[in-house]
């Protein structure tokens, strides 16, 4: 079978593109350059140079396919350019789904993010939960207005699934949205020293072996329109760095920092941002993320995908074991 995958040198997308070519697909992956570090190699896997502003590039790029993935998404923290979050969030998302549809392509799955459906107040979320919290994050803000998109085309007729991984971790390059391997990778280094929010606040982390095999199991079993959450086990940061520590061997003192210290030192990074151009390491609205748990069950993932969640010390150990061979 001919697919079509978007975003094909993330996080996301590269895996998934190798372990679809791996299943004898042919897969047509998008690159804006054909010489990209990070494309996937592999005798299954046609580069066709595009970019999602370009709607007749992706036309071409999904002549013959039957399924489509649209993993691609603009995920920093900081651009210059804020218009940049809705050129490639919303309206490239908009331009895939038309693109599909004259294409012919029959299913479409498109990868969004937990951070649409935001904090946690006390139990985990689901996909029909509410939001507690407005938008202001750039991100997570273009990201639901990219579902919404979603949702008018399935109006339509299309035939579209939404799957929402949570904090993605696993083996893989580092990547703008690879922020677990960003933050372990530091570690091991001895360049990571802090333990954010005193290390109480709980995030999920969802295995990319197990979101990548919930995007297939998505695109197999998924009803046109619905959400499904992708996620793992919900951890705080001190159980994270423990199991860091313990798997890795690797020992380092972690200063614990609370929530309105990182609040302050948010605000400096913002106003030098402001006065020089420079990318942040951190912002208020990030900052103020920690004042909330991010839980999620992926109950539904599990009931009607057959999703299945890698115990996250187990998950760990293989991505610690990766990065630590990297680094020899």
């Amino acid at each position: 079978m001919n697919i079509f995958i978007s975003g094909a040198t993330g996080f996301i997308g590269r895996a998934l593109s190798l372990t679809l070519a791996e299943q004898g697909h042919t897969i047509h992956a998008l690159s804006r350059r054909n010489n990209h570090p990070l494309l996937p190699v592999h005798p299954n896997i046609r580069v066709f140079l595009g970019d999602i502003s370009s709607k007749n590039s992706l036309v071409a790029a999904m002549q013959g396919c039957e399924q489509a993935y649209h993993t691609a998404a603009l995920a920093k923290m900081w651009t210059k350019n804020k218009n940049e979050f809705h050129e490639v969030n919303v309206a490239g998302t908009r331009n895939i789904l038309e693109a599909a549809n004259e294409a012919g392509v029959g299913k479409i799955v498109h990868t969004s993010s937990c951070g649409v459906i935001g904090p946690t107040l006390k139990y985990p979320m689901t996909e029909e939960d509410p939001r507690i919290t407005g938008f202001p994050i750039h991100y997570e803000r273009t990201k639901y207005l990219a579902e919404l998109e979603v949702r008018e085309f399935v109006k339509k007729g299309m035939n579209v699934v939404i799957a929402s991984p949570s904090r993605v971790y696993g083996k893989g390059p580092i990547t703008d949205s690879n922020t677990v391997g960003k933050i372990v990778t530091a570690y091991l280094r001895g360049k990571w020293r802090v333990n954010p929010a005193n290390g109480r606040q709980v995030s999920n982390y969802a295995y990319l072996d197990d979101v990548v095999q919930g995007h297939i199991a998505a695109m197999q079993h998924g009803i046109a329109g619905h959400r499904y959450i992708l996620g793992g086990e919900d951890v705080s940061f001190n159980a994270f760095f423990d199991t860091v520590r313990q798997l890795s061997g690797v020992h380092h003192r972690l200063i614990n920092v609370p929530q309105p210290a990182i609040k302050w030192y948010s605000w400096i990074e913002w106003l030098k941002t402001s006065i020089t151009g420079q990318p942040p390491f951190f912002l208020p609205e990030f900052a103020d993320r920690l004042k909330y748990d991010q839980k999620y069950s992926s109950q539904k993932a599990i009931d009607q995908l057959g999703y299945r969640i890698t115990p996250f010390p187990e998950g760990m150990q293989q991505m610690i074991q990766y990065y630590l061979q990297q680094k020899n």
